[in-house]
C-alpha cells in the first residue's frame, strides 16, 4: 500500500482442516484497514464471486482469433460504506445493522470491518485451474476515493461439492469384457475383463479392480493401466479438449496361450480435482483405461468412467436457516471470549488494537440475498 492507506488486508475464518468451502456454507471475516491520516471514501465495500471462464486461441486463424465464454454462479457484495445516491433511489444489495450506518470519512488509525455471506444452496461446480479455462470463487475488498486509485486485495476460496457418497450409481460396481480376433500377422484371439468396486471415489482413495486375461493368440501381450483426465472446454460451437494420465502403471507380459488374472489397486492423488460435470462451459471428467500391448496389432482396450470425490471434510453444523443469516454481533476485539477459546485473527495481527487511534467500526452491515447488484 502507498500514500495514506498503510493497510488493507482480507481475512476469512477457516471452517474445517482442509480450507474449503461448499453450496450453504457461510464465509465470514473481515477487512482490516490502516490509514496513516484521516481520508474521505466515496465507497468501500467486499464482494464474493463465482465465476466460470475458457479461453484458447484459434491455431489455424490469421487473424489471432480467441475462443472464449463466461459463466457467473452468483455475485454478493456487502458495503461498508456507499456513496450517496441520487435523489429518488433506492440503496440496493445493503442492510443496514440497527439503523447505523458509516459515514465517508475515515479517522487516522486501524479499523476491523467485519462481513458475513452465505454461498448459494444450489450444486455450484468444484474449483479447478485447467489448461484452457478456469472455475474461480474470489473474494475482493475494494476502497475508492475521489481523484485517488483505488485500493484493493483479494482472496481465492476453494469450493468443492458435497460429497454425497450415498449415490447408488457412485457405488455401483463395473464390469466390461472384450474379446478381440487377431489378424493379418498373428493368429488366435484374446479376452479382456475388468471389474471395479464402484464408480465413485474420493481423492486420495485407491481405485481396486480386477483384470483377467485369456491370452489364445500368438503373440505375448503387455498389460497396461492408467487413470486418465479429459479436460472439456467449449465455447459456443467450439470445443477444445485436453487430456492426460493422472496414474499410469504396467504388469508383466502374459505368454502366448496364456491365462491370467491380476488385482491392480490404483492410488488416487489426495488433491486431485474433483469430477465436473454441472459447468455450461467446462467439464473435468476421469476414465479407467486397461489395455493390451499387442506386437503388430491394434491394442485392444477398455475405458471405464469413474467419478472423483471430494474428501471427508470435518465441517460444522449447518449455520442457520436455509438461505438466510444469523444476527451478526457488533465486533469487540480482546474485550470478550471468542467463539472456541481462540483469539480472532486480527487480533493476533495487531495485539494493541485497542491502543489510541484504533477505531473498530460498530457493526457489519449484512448482505441482503433478496437484493442484487452488477459490479
Amino acid at each position: 500500500m502507498s500514500g495514506s492507506i498503510k493497510v488493507l488486508g482480507l481475512y476469512y475464518n477457516k471452517i474445517n482442516e482442509s480450507n474449503t468451502f461448499t453450496s450453504g456454507d457461510i464465509v465470514e471475516g473481515h477487512v482490516v484497514l490502516e490509514v496513516t491520516k484521516e481520508i474521505v471514501v466515496d465507497h468501500f465495500f467486499v464482494k464474493l464471486k463465482g465465476d466460470a471462464k475458457v479461453r484458447w486461441p484459434d491455431p489455424s486463424s490469421d487473424s489471432n482469433r480467441t475462443y472464449r465464454d463466461h459463466e457467473r454462479y452468483f455475485k454478493l457484495k456487502q458495503y461498508f460504506i456507499q456513496e450517496s445516491l441520487k435523489k429518488g433511489e433506492q440503496e440496493r444489495s445493503t442492510t443496514r445493522v440497527s439503523g447505523e450506518t458509516y459515514g465517508p470519512v475515515i479517522k487516522k488509525g486501524r479499523h476491523v470491518f467485519p462481513f458475513r455471506f452465505r454461498l448459494p444452496q444450489k450444486n455450484i461446480p468444484a474449483s479447478f485451474e485447467g489448461v484452457h479455462g478456469s472455475v474461480k470463487y474470489v473474494l475482493m475488498v475494494k476502497l475508492k476515493r475521489h481523484r485517488k486509485p483505488t485500493s484493493s486485495t483479494c482472496r481465492e476460496l476453494t469450493v468443492l461439492p458435497r460429497n454425497d457418497r450415498t449415490h447408488e450409481f457412485l457405488m455401483l460396481p463395473q464390469y466390461v469384457i472384450r474379446e478381440k480376433k487377431m489378424r493379418l500377422f498373428s493368429s488366435g484371439k484374446i479376452s479382456l475383463a475388468v471389474t471395479t468396486d464402484k464408480t465413485g471415489y474420493m481423492q486420495g482413495e485407491t481405485i481396486k479392480n480386477v483384470v483377467d486375461i485369456d491370452n489364445s493368440s500368438s503373440h505375448d501381450v503387455k498389460p497396461m493401466y492408467s487413470l486418465q483426465q479429459q479436460q472439456t472446454f467449449m465455447a459456443g460451437k467450439e470445443t477444445k479438449i485436453k487430456s492426460k494420465n493422472i496414474v499410469h502403471e504396467t504388469k508383466d507380459c502374459v505368454p502366448s496361450g496364456g491365462k491370467h488374472n491380476f488385482i491392480v489397486n490404483l492410488k488416487l492423488p489426495r488433491y486431485l480435482p474433483v469430477t465436473i460435470e454441472n459447468c455450461r462451459i467446462l467439464k473435468v471428467q476421469y476414465y479407467l483405461k486397461v489395455s493390451l500391448d499387442v506386437s503388430f496389432a491394434t491394442d485392444p482396450e477398455i475405458m471405464l468412467p469413474v467419478v472423483i470425490l471430494p474428501a471427508d471434510q470435518q465441517c460444522p453444523p449447518c449455520q442457520g436457516p436455509s438461505g438466510g443469516f444469523q444476527p451478526y454481533p457488533p465486533p469487540q476485539p480482546n474485550l470478550v471470549p471468542y467463539p472456541g477459546g481462540q483469539p480472532p485473527p486480527y487480533a493476533e495481527l495487531y495485539p494493541n488494537a485497542m491502543l489510541p487511534g484504533f477505531y473498530p467500526t460498530p457493526s457489519a452491515p449484512v448482505y441482503d440475498p433478496n437484493q442484487s447488484t452488477k459490479f
